[in-house]
């Protein structure tokens, strides 16, 4: 899962840092996560990242490839349930 976030020198802004915690606090009440999803906090403006995903609106989660939220604080029970929904073998 790649976590997108607007990163100026370790200062985030206000809506990327809720959306750590939001994310570390979903991972630590849902050990499943834990041992199927490898999380990577990047920099939503590195050329890098822009490369790979194109321009976004931090903060933005991304898995398998799919975007699951863009430009706002993700809302623990639909990031969980969308993550589960990708999960789970159909």
């Amino acid at each position: 899962m790649h976590v997108l976030l607007k990163n100026e020198e370790e200062n985030y802004c206000a809506k990327c840092c809720k959306t750590v915690n939001i994310i570390e606090r979903m991972f630590a009440s849902i050990p499943e996560f834990k041992e199927k999803i490898e999380v990577s906090y990047e920099d939503v403006y590195s050329s890098d990242t822009k490369k790979k995903f194109g321009d976004l609106i931090p903060p933005a989660i991304l898995f398998q490839d799919q975007l699951l939220t863009e430009g706002h604080v993700p809302i623990i029970k639909k990031l969980a349930q969308n993550l589960f929904r990708l999960i789970k073998p159909a």
